[in-house]
């Protein structure tokens, strides 16, 4: 039977996520207009770090020790201040002087390749929303201990819940929702990063101690330093998929679109490179600790859970809770609204209203719904390489357009399909993980990350049009506005 305090904090969680959901009402579904930048950093981070990144990797960094940390340092410094630095803003200059409402139309329209919005419309719709399972998926996994529901039940209210959240505040509602989780989420872990350091004797004492742990064959020079060989290569791969593929994945271009000013990326910049490395570092570091006084674990998946309900009292387990819970749905909401806004805008080519906007969450929560109760291996597939995918196919031409002003509609379509059927196929024929036959290339897949195959390949279509099919340069007063 639940206490009166944890009905009291789930309660008041829900009311003011209510409130906030409702802070949205009556803006734009798909655009937000301008937001504080405080509002703008800490929905950034909450939507590029999920329950995945705090639970799963949490149980790398027992696994793999210290180095695991670089994977911080590349979202703080590459995923987050570069992010901020040098794209934010030229984003949403773009945006406005195109006059579109989502990326699939930034993409397209910026390089005067209408035909790519429904390309990438397809891409981000179908993606996003079964990547969306899987976050739904751990929310429910976390709640089923609270909410006495079917654990396939759970998925369907929280799929619903996130639905109704998007389609209530749209853009702006989902902004606000995503800072109060943030600063949720942050409360959670520097909790159990206190607990763990208390545990240890402190961050020193912690150090020394796993210090004097011997090697093994993950952390084969020590849990202090960067693994030699595929080890060493596995963390350095996981550095480029999570802090340099994020740079064009349609959920954070869509906050940039919320800026109000150069200033506002410039003051937003500090503050997320700070929530995200305490986030991120913060349960890196105290899972590595861990190994001091846990040796070895079952799963990687449950280290985190486990020291929460070893270190943490009733409350603080709850908040904890929460704080993932949080995380879940922070992404799960950034999610759905791309994809939504793909369904119902950049297939069809109009502008949604509120009756479509309907229709576009209920399928997604069907397809996010329905995907989370399946097992397989294509879907498992997508969860893991929906961000490597869209990069593939996204990475070029956005940087072409926002960083050097390149706009070339046969680049586009080239590096576009170019590098999504070579990311695919090394997913498929060569990458021992997700091969569906024995890997074409042997352990010479396993080597080269997907992520570096599938953006390159990209840019090798770029070049090789530019030199084989030259196009006329159009002058920037030519650039396609109004783009719905």
């Amino acid at each position: 039977m639940p206490s009166l305090s944890m009905l009291a904090l789930w309660g008041g969680y829900i009311a003011f996520m209510i409130y906030l959901t409702r802070k949205g009402r009556g803006h734009d579904a798909v655009l937000s207009g301008p937001v504080k930048f405080s509002v703008q950093a800490l929905a950034y981070v909450a939507t590029y770090i999920s329950s995945v990144a705090l639970v799963g990797f949490g149980g790398l960094s027992h696994k793999y020790g210290m180095q695991v940390l670089a994977v911080a340092a590349g979202v703080a410094w590459l995923g987050t201040w570069a992010v901020y630095a040098k794209l934010a803003w030229p984003t949403r200059q773009w945006q406005q002087k195109l006059g579109v409402r989502t990326p699939a139309q930034l993409l397209a329209y910026g390089h005067n390749a209408p035909g790519l919005r429904r390309f990438f419309g397809a891409i981000f719709a179908l993606l996003l929303a079964v990547y969306a399972s899987a976050v739904i998926k751990g929310a429910a996994i976390m709640m089923v201990d609270i909410i006495p529901v079917e654990l396939n039940t759970l998925v369907w209210i929280v799929a619903v819940l996130v639905g109704l959240t998007v389609y209530i505040g749209g853009m702006r509602g989902v902004l606000y929702t995503e800072a109060m989780q943030g600063a949720v989420m942050l409360v959670g872990i520097v909790m159990l990063t206190a607990a763990v350091l208390a545990k240890v004797g402190g961050p020193v004492e912690g150090m020394r101690a796993l210090a004097a742990l011997p090697p093994d064959s993950f952390a084969n020079q020590g849990f202090l330093s960067l693994s030699s060989g595929d080890q060493g290569m596995f963390i350095i791969s996981l550095v480029l998929v999570t802090s340099i593929s994020v740079w064009s994945q349609p959920q954070m271009i869509q906050r940039h679109f919320a800026l109000a000013d150069k200033n506002a990326a410039m003051r937003s910049a500090p503050l997320a490179m700070l929530v995200a490395s305490i986030l991120l570092g913060g349960v890196f570091f105290s899972s590595a600790l861990s190994r001091v006084f846990i040796p070895t674990i079952e799963s990687a998946d449950k280290l985190v859970p486990h020291l929460v309900a070893m270190l943490l009292p009733e409350v603080g387990r709850q908040l904890f809770i929460l704080a993932i819970v949080s995380a879940s749905l922070s992404t799960a909401t950034a999610l759905y609204h791309i994809a939504v806004a793909a369904m119902v805008e950049d297939i069809p080519g109009k502008q949604t209203g509120r009756g479509t906007w309907l229709m576009g969450i209920i399928a997604c929560v069907v397809i996010a719904g329905g995907s989370a109760g399946l097992k397989g291996a294509l879907i498992s597939m997508v969860h893991v390489t929906s961000w490597t995918l869209i990069a593939a196919s996204s990475f070029v031409p956005y940087l072409m357009l926002v960083v050097w002003g390149k706009q070339s509609s046969r680049g586009a379509w080239c590096s576009a399909i170019g590098g999504s059927i070579c990311c695919m196929a090394w997913y498929l024929l060569a990458y021992p993980q997700t091969a569906l036959v024995v890997p074409v290339l042997g352990s010479l897949g396993a080597k080269i990350p997907p992520f570096v195959v599938g953006v390159g390949a990209s840019a090798l279509c770029w070049g090789a049009q530019a030199v084989l099919m030259p196009e006329r340069v159009k002058e920037e007063e030519e650039v396609t506005e109004g783009a719905v």
